[in-house]
């Protein structure tokens, strides 16, 4: 039986074009706002070499997915809980662990990720930024990916990038967006209504508006903290913005993608049995 007919999970997948967008941010508040919701979530972070969701909560974590892959323990073993419940699986920052997947660590990932299918309601997956091969890799294996967009030229340009590299070359034509740091909702509708419009012209590619994040000091604050904006300041602006938008994807009810059962962390890959 194909798992994707039995899996409760649904992963997804939240992406950039490039750096200093507050992507992570935007991964790490919106699976503790899924949580809060009474959503059963897992925040895996896969930015390969740059992992650092868990150290934006404060959590130490002592062993990675890099020691699971290296067979050194279960991936029980390296889960910390987060606010609201919040399952963590904190990323290996150093050379790329997860880079260059062989058929048994496929397998191996595959094996440990799999009890979970039926029990998480979310696996958020916070992705590499840019349109490296391994972070687009699992980007394009996730049922809905979320670009991040922000107002700044170079960022919207790489954000068009990655959104022409994952459906010429990954066939995902269907993306979410959620804008960040800008002035206000407005702003952000505005934002998001350019880029569909660049994108319309260009890509075959439909593009969901997920919501706006303003640009809000809170969340230099909480990140000093270290602690996620909605937890810090729940009554600040971008706290109330996430917790928008999580709503916004629990309505959503983003569908099994055909190929999701390719999700390295998942199940099986071809072969990976």
């Amino acid at each position: 039986m194909m798992w994707n007919s039995v899996r409760k999970v649904r992963i997804v997948a939240v992406a950039s074009g490039k750096g200093g967008v507050g992507k992570t941010n935007c991964s790490v508040n919106l699976a503790v706002a899924l949580a809060r919701l009474g959503k059963a979530t897992m925040l895996v972070d896969a930015d390969i070499g740059l992992a650092n969701a868990n150290i934006l909560l404060g959590l130490n974590a002592p062993l990675t997915v890099g020691d699971v892959l290296a067979r050194q323990c279960g991936l029980s073993d390296i889960i910390i809980e987060g606010p609201a419940g919040l399952k963590i699986v904190p990323g290996h920052n150093g050379s790329g662990v997860t880079a260059h997947l062989d058929r048994s660590d496929r397998r191996r990932l595959a094996d440990v990720f799999r009890p979970y299918a039926s029990t998480l309601d979310y696996l958020v997956l916070d992705t590499g930024t840019g349109i490296a091969p391994e972070a687009l890799r699992l980007t394009a294996m996730s049922d809905l990916v979320t670009i991040v967009l922000s107002g700044e030229p170079t960022a919207f340009m790489d954000a068009y990038t990655l959104t022409k590299v994952l459906a010429l070359d990954h066939g995902i034509t269907s993306l979410a967006v959620v804008t960040n740091m800008v002035d206000d909702e407005g702003r952000g509708r505005e934002l998001f209504r350019h880029f569909r419009d660049v994108v319309s012209r260009f890509l075959p590619t439909d593009l969901l508006y997920l919501g706006s994040v303003p640009n809000d000091d809170h969340v230099r604050k909480a990140v000093l903290r270290k602690q996620c904006c909605i937890e810090a300041f729940p009554r600040s602006q971008a706290a109330q913005a996430f917790g928008l938008i999580a709503h916004a994807l629990a309505e959503l009810d983003p569908k099994p993608r055909e190929s999701g059962d390719r999700f390295f962390g998942m199940e099986a890959l071809h072969g990976a049995r």
